[in-house]
């Protein structure tokens, strides 16, 4: 299967429709596993089974401390304001590790996939040409790398000899940084730029939950608005000075595609690749899900191949290139390459929170 324009072959999706028997799982899945040995190795069994304990040990938690708080205060004792405060943050503090927990607990399982799921995500990359790369690798994404620990748990590639890379690939990004813009469980779909642009994201804006996300936001000074409806439906970020840049990359066709085709993404250009990120993975067994994937995929690699003849005029030339290459045709600019950003509101409400309880638990206990 090629990309943008030489995408003319249908999508094949047979193997996602299949029902294989289970002596053919059965022995493709030994293949499988010896083949690749970290789909299910000991570190991610363990990792899911301790974040599921630690769930149960917190639901449990949880019901007893909400039990016992409300036993507590509906009682005929007589308790001082710092005793009831103190309760009840203590409380909290429990239902929120609780959520957490249960929340990681999910996310992480939801990921595994059965030997089934793998033997037709393993057929449907046969049938089109397509590299699946099942076993969880770190790093990967060169431009992400400063972003925190990222894992890229499974990956399907194109491989078409004339054409753009493509990327389907399903991350986890621990120990974010402030750089990261993005969850930290996500999806996403790469494709290979042939230069340097310039860093510019593009945000969804029916994305209700970033309303509690602690992924940090590009700083409001680089925010540029754009005519028609673009802006109900995304907001963009450039550096500052690249605002006729932007409206260069992002023409009206541009635009009209990321409305029609980026619905629910957020579009992040960084360095050589044009990134579209989502908080699901993508990486799927749905036949209908797949064609949505791939004509999106295609969409937007049919867009970016003006995006190549841009440059940057800011770089500097300090002498007449000896390879023939002029550096402004593949550089970009230092204050180019990255967006400034700022920590999102959800954390600077978790960090008052967290304040918040400790000055109360404090309070409770010396005044």
């Amino acid at each position: 299967m090629g990309s943008g324009a030489e995408a003319t072959r249908p999508l094949n999706v047979d193997a996602l429709l299949a029902r294989p028997d289970r002596g053919e799982v059965r022995r493709f899945w030994s293949a499988f596993r010896a083949n690749h040995p970290r789909v299910s190795g000991v570190g991610s069994r363990v990792r899911r089974a301790v974040l599921r304990i630690g769930a149960a040990v917190g639901a449990l938690a949880t019901f007893t401390m909400v039990f016992g708080t409300v036993r507590a205060l509906s009682g005929g004792a007589q308790r001082s304001p710092e005793q009831v405060i103190g309760m009840v943050t203590v409380g909290v503090l429990v239902v929120i590790a609780f959520c957490v927990l249960l929340w990681a607990a999910v996310r992480t399982s939801g990921r595994r996939l059965s030997p089934r799921q793998q033997w037709a995500l393993s057929r449907f990359a046969s049938d089109n040409a397509l590299v699946y790369a099942p076993e969880p690798v770190v790093g990967g994404l060169t431009p992400w790398q400063r972003r925190g620990r990222l894992v890229v748990d499974r990956a399907m590639r194109s491989t078409a000899p004339a054409g753009r890379t493509i990327e389907w690939a399903d991350y986890e990004l621990r120990r974010a940084t402030s750089a990261s813009t993005h969850t930290q469980f996500g999806g996403w779909i790469a494709i290979g730029l042939r230069r340097r642009l310039p860093h510019i994201v593009v945000r969804a804006t029916d994305r209700g939950a970033r309303m509690l996300s602690t992924a940090a936001v590009p700083d409001d000074s680089q925010r540029l608005s754009l005519e028609g409806d673009f802006d109900r439906h995304f907001t963009l970020y450039c550096p500052s000075g690249y605002e006729r840049d932007a409206l260069y990359l992002f023409t009206p066709d541009v635009m009209a595609t990321a409305i029609d085709d980026g619905g629910g993404w957020d579009i992040e250009i960084v360095d050589d690749v044009l990134l579209l990120v989502r908080p699901r993975g993508v990486i799927t067994t749905d036949p209908d899900e797949w064609v949505r994937l791939v004509r999106t995929a295609n969409a937007f690699a049919g867009q970016v191949e003006q995006w190549e003849r841009w440059r940057d005029d800011r770089v500097r030339v300090v002498s007449p290139p000896v390879t023939g290459l002029d550096p402004r045709d593949t550089a970009v600019a230092r204050r180019g390459r990255r967006l400034r950003t700022r920590w999102s509101p959800a954390t600077w409400m978790w960090i008052a929170f967290a304040v918040l309880m400790v000055a109360t638990i404090v309070a409770g206990r010396y005044l």
